[in-house]
């Protein structure tokens, strides 16, 4: 009889121990993209807008929703957090005749120090877009490191306007990533052409690859990590392809 008991507890135990596993674990999804409305960052009623960057989970800025390119960057202090875009920029990229950047990716380094800059918690970043009416405008954002957990890794810059307009800026990203493609593709012969390329290396595979990526979707610096080629070497290619005269853009 006690043997029973025992037996009993035992699987009585052993119920309640699956019970308790097999209750559902309550998730919280949580958005990467945190957008933000042209009028909160840009003109006479915006606000400045803080971002945050994270060891090891760097931020994209994008203007792919508003169509516009990137003509100018600024970065107040450039001691914790380094700059990459999708295209080159004028002023900056030697070579490069027409900007074709449209995103900025923020990275968070280890803090180095700069000859006469002062010591801050924070930075301001400028940047100066051009619209396609061939209008400026200027975005001012505040960036801070963090060692929080990170909250999103791109911030959309959003057109105020109703999405009446959504048939058109759906065309735009697709239109500037076959532009871009075939900029890339056009700096990939020169590279082959003057040695420094060649069609069997591995190299030459990662760049395919980054395509792929690319074409199919990704954001630039996001397709470049998973191909493993770096943004410089896109950007690199870019300018050989502009130089080079791509024809047949759109």
């Amino acid at each position: 009889m006690k043997k029973l008991k025992l037996v009993a507890a035992f699987h009585l135990g052993v119920a309640a121990f699956l019970a308790v596993c097999l209750v559902p674990v309550k998730t919280y999804a949580q958005s990467t993209v945190r957008t933000i409305k042209q009028s909160q960052v840009s003109g006479s009623t915006a606000k400045l807008q803080k971002i945050q960057v994270w060891n090891g989970s760097g931020v994209s800025i994008s203007f792919y929703e508003v169509n516009e390119m990137v003509k100018r960057v600024w970065i107040d202090d450039p001691s914790q957090v380094l700059i990459d875009t999708d295209g080159c920029l004028e002023g900056i990229d030697q070579n490069c005749q027409n900007s074709s950047a449209a995103l900025l990716h923020l990275r968070r380094i280890k803090k180095v120090t700069v000859p006469g800059l002062p010591q801050t918690s924070a930075t301001m970043l400028t940047v100066i877009t051009q619209t396609a009416s061939g209008s400026r405008k200027v975005y001012h954002f505040q960036v801070t490191p963090s060692n929080s957990r990170p909250e999103y890794s791109q911030v959309s810059i959003i057109s105020d306007k109703p999405s009446s307009r959504v048939t058109r800026p759906l065309l735009s990203p697709l239109v500037q990533t076959i532009n871009t493609t075939k900029q890339i593709r056009a700096g990939m012969s020169v590279a082959i052409s003057n040695g420094s390329l060649s069609s069997s290396d591995e190299l030459h595979n990662r760049i395919e690859q980054f395509l792929t990526y690319f074409q199919a979707g990704e954001q630039m610096p996001i397709a470049a990590d998973k191909a493993g080629v770096s943004l410089n070497l896109v950007n690199k290619l870019i300018e050989l392809g502009q130089k080079n005269g791509t024809e047949g853009q759109i």
